[in-house]
């Protein structure tokens, strides 16, 4: 059984993607099959840092994690609108969303 936390956690991101979110997304993962219907948000004025710390702007969209799950992000495509994008890597996961940048 989850812990009330978990469950109120839970209950606060679903209300967050319902209301929040641009519309709904197919994730192709790499290796696995495709998620249909997938909450999202698209961001095109990201900022990303490398390791010399040389910013730039990144388009990316946020996606849940109990959604999408653990896939390989570098290789996996997202269809927003009818549009097909390629996923160029993980820019940040904090366990109920991850950001991936998309080209």
């Amino acid at each position: 059984m989850t812990s009330r936390f978990a469950r109120a956690t839970a209950r606060a991101n679903r209300v967050f993607m319902d209301r929040l979110s641009d519309g709904l997304c197919t994730y192709h993962p790499a290796n696995g099959p495709d998620v249909p219907d997938v909450p999202y948000q698209f961001d095109s004025t990201f900022e990303a840092f490398d390791e010399n710390g040389m910013g730039r702007r990144v388009r990316n969209v946020l996606l849940p994690v109990a959604m999408v799950g653990q896939f390989d992000h570098q290789r996996s495509e997202v269809t927003l609108n009818g549009k097909r994008w390629l996923c160029a890597g993980m820019l940040e996961d904090d366990g109920a969303f991850v950001r991936i940048e998309v080209q």
